[in-house]
């Protein structure tokens, strides 16, 4: 008998709701994260990924996010049925999140020291006296290559790659079982980003803590991901392996197109394609598959009816150019 995934999301679908309309923003997903494992959330901006993360944590905007329908377990308990004084307990303990921006993430009038620890105290159960949490601060601050001996600066002294590892280090004050790291590395420069994806994997490795990765970047997808879910519309239209996403030969034409879209610096230069147009309306979705009217591959009923999927040794595509396939 398998264990228990860290995470399973069933059927997930989250709309916003204002006064003119209701964007819906995912669409019934679902995936499953096992313990020291990393998940990939990929596609552009606009197809659910960082309110997929949202949702998750339980902290959607309160008057216009809503959850209407599916599940979100952790180790087996439903976080959508858990009160807001108990997702605040999960919260840092269990689930971290690691947010976009590192310039906005943290309280300009607080020292990044005080910060840190007061992720340390919210949650101390124990009733550590402050020397062992003061000492925790130091801890932390090491592990992500920091001097404890600017514990006492604030925010703006430190340069933006800086600002992400005490963004990573509050994350992971509580050792939580999983990570939530939302775009970690797009405000940073390129050799920053390599470093902050290192330390991520050293960390990970050391705590074993599961992660979800969300990225536009399929480099850094590739890089760190142990399964990978393609996103478009607010739905998943292709989920594998790594290796099934990287390295198989059947795809999801958005899936090619992100492929066809990367610029190929060590190779061959060779021409890029763009995907034509935008990604549709959240208030206005298509009917039948949302990539139909982007697909160069599109087929009398795209249209109109929900897309065939396609499911071979874990790798599902949800596309009706794999109906053939199939023998259907």
């Amino acid at each position: 008998m398998s264990a228990m995934p860290v995470l399973d999301v069933k059927n997930l679908e989250v709309a916003y709701h204002t006064d003119e309309t209701v964007m819906r923003a995912v669409n019934g997903i679902s995936f499953s994260i096992d313990e020291r494992e990393t998940v990939g959330l990929v596609g552009e901006t606009g197809a659910g990924k960082t309110t997929t993360a949202l949702a998750i944590m339980r902290l959607l905007p309160e008057r216009t996010g809503r959850i209407n329908r599916g599940e979100i377990f952790y180790k087996g308990e439903d976080l959508s049925k858990k009160s807001a004084d108990q997702m605040r307990l999960i919260r840092g303990a269990c689930i971290s999140m690691i947010f976009q921006d590192p310039m906005t993430s943290l309280n300009p009038i607080l020292t990044v020291g005080d910060q840190i620890l007061e992720a340390l105290e919210i949650h101390n159960t124990d009733g550590k006296p402050k020397t062992a949490l003061d000492a925790r601060v130091d801890e932390l601050l090491s592990l992500v290559g920091i001097s404890p001996l600017r514990k006492v600066e604030y925010p703006h002294q430190f340069s933006g790659g800086m600002k992400q590892r005490i963004v990573i280090a509050i994350a992971l004050a509580c050792e939580p079982l999983l990570l939530i790291a939302d775009e970690p590395t797009t405000a940073l420069d390129v050799t920053i980003q390599a470093q902050v994806l290192v330390l991520m994997g050293e960390l990970k490795q050391k705590l074993g803590t599961s992660m979800i990765m969300i990225s536009h970047d399929l480099g850094v997808i590739a890089k760190t991901c142990d399964k990978v879910a393609v996103m478009y519309a607010g739905e998943i239209v292709e989920y594998g392996s790594a290796r099934d996403i990287f390295e198989g030969r059947d795809h999801h034409p958005y899936t090619t197109g992100l492929f066809r879209a990367i610029p190929n610096l060590l190779g061959e230069s060779r021409r890029l394609y763009p995907i034509d147009g935008l990604m549709p309306d959240p208030s206005a979705l298509p009917s039948g598959c949302k990539f139909h009217p982007r697909c160069s591959g599109r087929m009398s009923g795209c249209d109109g009816e929900a897309p065939f999927l396609f499911e071979e040794n874990g790798h599902r595509i949800q596309c009706n150019l794999f109906r053939k396939m199939a023998g259907q």
